[in-house]
């Protein structure tokens, strides 16, 4: 079974709400904390210079393309954000501004650019019907100016707008949703709904692509379980449309169509099969030396595409002759292709696209990394020590890592970090790593139906996955800060929520029952038996036996814990503002109200005065600063392109902040 689709990366991927900011407070440093006690910089004053995005471009889409050689624009399916580049993908500008609830909610199952104004784009987006499991909300979206405003051109429910598909007029518009095919020859002013004559089981819906192809006036389809089977609706864009079968293989089923030329192309099992007779008569074109299933079929301008997940079959010449060729990432196959205009006249460009490893050029027979910085990062660490000190960054399913970015940033150094690719399914990868031992990261994922644990000795650059599979769904991971071999991953298993407690570097577990499920950890960075817990529901535990028993010291809600690492009775937790204890824990002053969540919050290594916390914003202040180790918070006096900030890390030199953000990869500031 494979794992690593575009599909489970949709599943896997999820939306966090924005939230405005309330009012910022003015920080002030405590004159209890001298800054010659604290390290040897002084990151009090304001940063150098703006937020800069450095990487990872590690995302792709449903590619759109024009006559124009500069112009390229993707849609990112889900959450559906529109990229633009005006410089043949080197640099990119998000455009985030479809509808608030479909922009959350939705996922984008067509993508097209007008070829003769390549401001003109139309995508159709889709959410489930809350409480069905059979009914969908379809939207087909338009806008005029390269995605700076969308406008609605019809919705579709509870039938859903799965495939979208333009004739060559741009004019004629072809919908297909579960039980109807739309169809307008006005550019979407009008409609005509074509009821489908096809049988169709209760939860099918045609969710794959390539599944409609505009051939003329008529329009083929292939239909979805119990048949799938190609069927054409004659006269599509007249007024008396008629459907009938045209092909439907004894035993077999029909996958995807396209129209090549005068050619009608169909995938079935392992083969292409082709017709040039309207499907009357049908040939097989190309059968896969390793007999696995063929997908992802295209026609581009002329050219035949098809194949696997880990190979792709190229004809020039109507599928009489073909050339294979790797996948950019083989077991990710290609979810796209287009070719854009060359420049200065020069040959076309034609460009790959896989949704969750990035979109690349097709350059001398290799492939040459475009990708766009869409990356959600849940965890960002620091590991290693000095100048080669590493930035590792754990995204929606793979770990990326890179030499800590202190110089210029350029479109080749957003594209060149080394990506650690699990075989299976790897859900939202956690990492920590402890002080006492900076160069050792530890990783928690859920792989496939296991949690899985795994080491890195060398700061990230290779790794080993520790002999046990833990059971049930993981939740969160810390490499104890007094201890390093001291490590705990909380889960929720069949029997409850557990601790799993390892107190020799993963090598024997012990399970402990829990009184909550602990989605935030924090261990005293002077005392290995002191551990913190909490989540958004029950609030903040604490243990002072390693993990064994734990005691409930506040009902607030929980989304960070942070300990000084200087001065271990300041304990700082974060949620929907902030709390602040200076002793131990016994009393906690709430020193931040609301302003959107809490997400993270890290402390400057060289100036412990000066904390930093991320924040889910839409306001553009992603992060905020304290100056008084907690005490006082203001909002970082840059503001950021995308401020839904998930997660820090700080330099171990205290000279730069990085963010994780939802949607836009990793962001650099100079602090001093």
């Amino acid at each position: 079974m494979r794992f690593r689709t575009s599909g489970a990366r949709l599943v896997a991927i999820g939306l966090l709400a924005s939230l405005l900011v309330g009012g910022a407070s003015v920080a002030a440093a405590d004159p209890d904390l001298a800054a010659a006690d604290e390290g040897t910089v002084d990151a009090t004053g304001a940063p150098r210079g703006d937020w800069s995005a450095v990487g990872p471009n590690s995302i792709g889409g449903l590619l759109g393309v024009s006559a124009s050689p500069n112009r390229l624009a993707v849609m990112q399916p889900g959450p559906p954000t529109l990229w633009v580049s005006e410089d043949r993908g080197r640099n990119w500008a998000a455009r985030r501004t479809l509808p608030a609830d479909l922009a959350h909610m939705a996922s984008a199952s067509g993508f097209v650019v007008d070829r003769n104004n390549p401001d003109h784009m139309l995508v159709t987006l889709n959410k489930r019907l809350d409480g069905s499991l059979t009914d969908w909300d379809g939207y087909l979206l338009s806008t005029n100016d390269a995605g700076r405003s969308w406008q609605v051109l019809r919705e579709w429910r509870p039938d859903g707008a799965f495939e979208l598909t333009a004739g060559k007029d741009g004019r004629t518009l072809v919908v297909r949703g579960r039980d109807v095919t739309s169809v307008s020859t006005d550019g979407g002013a009008n409609w005509r709904d074509i009821p489908r004559e096809w049988n169709r089981s209760t939860f099918a819906a045609g969710l794959g692509d390539s599944m409609m192809s505009l051939v003329g006036d008529d329009v083929y389809v292939v239909t979805v379980d119990p048949e799938y089977s190609l069927w054409v609706i004659h006269g599509a864009t007249g007024a008396s449309p008629r459907s009938e079968r045209v092909y439907q293989p004894a035993g077999e089923q029909v996958g995807q169509v396209v129209a090549n030329g005068r050619q009608l192309v169909v995938t079935v099992g392992a083969q292409v099969r082709g017709s040039r007779d309207n499907g009357r008569t049908w040939q097989v074109l190309r059968t896969d030396p390793d007999k696995k299933p063929l997908h992802g079929l295209r026609s581009v301008n002329g050219k035949l595409y098809a194949g696997t997940y880990d190979a792709l079959d190229v004809s020039a010449d109507g599928g009489r002759t073909w050339a294979r060729h790797g996948v950019p990432a083989a077991g990710e196959g290609t979810s796209d292709i287009a070719d854009l205009p060359g420049e200065h006249g020069g040959p076309a460009t034609t460009l790959v696209s896989a949704v969750y490893r990035g979109v690349y050029a097709i350059d001398g027979g290799g492939y040459r990394s475009l990708g766009l910085p869409g990356e959600t990062i849940g965890s960002l660490i620091t590991a290693g020590s000095g100048r080669r000190q590493q930035l590792l960054a754990g995204g929606v399913q793979d770990v990326f890592r890179t030499e800590l970015p202190r110089d210029e940033i350029t479109p080749g150094t957003r594209r060149d970090w080394a990506r650690q690719v699990n075989p299976l399914l790897q859900d939202h990868p956690r990492l920590s790593v402890s002080p006492k031992r900076p160069e050792v990261v530890w990783k928690l994922a859920l792989d496939g139906l296991a949690v899985d644990v795994s080491r890195s000795s060398d700061s990230g650059a290779t790794w080993s996955l520790l002999g046990k599979h833990l059971t049930g769904t993981p939740r969160t991971l810390l490499a104890h800060p007094a201890d390093p071999d001291r490590l705990l991953v909380t889960a929720f298993t069949e029997n409850g929520d557990v601790l799993y407690l390892s107190t020799d570097a993963g090598k024997t577990w012990k399970t402990v029952s829990m009184p909550a499920s602990l989605t935030a950890l924090a261990g005293d960075p002077r005392d290995p038996q002191r551990v913190w817990g909490g989540n958004e529901n029950d609030g903040l535990f604490r243990s002072d036996d390693g993990g064994l028993t734990w005691t409930n010291v506040s009902t607030d809600p929980v989304g960070t814990i942070t300990v000084d690492p200087k001065h271990s009775e300041r304990v700082l937790v974060g949620g929907n503002g902030l709390l602040l204890s200076t002793d131990s824990g016994r009393s906690f002053q709430r020193v931040r109200d609301g302003g959107g969540d809490i997400r993270q919050v890290a402390v400057n290594p060289r100036d412990s005065r000066v904390w930093y916390a991320a924040r889910v914003a839409a306001d553009g202040i992603g992060v905020l600063r304290s100056t008084d180790a907690g005490r006082t918070w203001s909002a970082m006096s840059t503001k950021m392109t995308d401020s839904r900030v998930l997660s820090l890390a700080v330099s171990g030199d205290g000279r730069w902040l990085f963010a994780g953000t939802l949607q836009s990869g990793v962001y650099r500031l100079r602090l001093c």
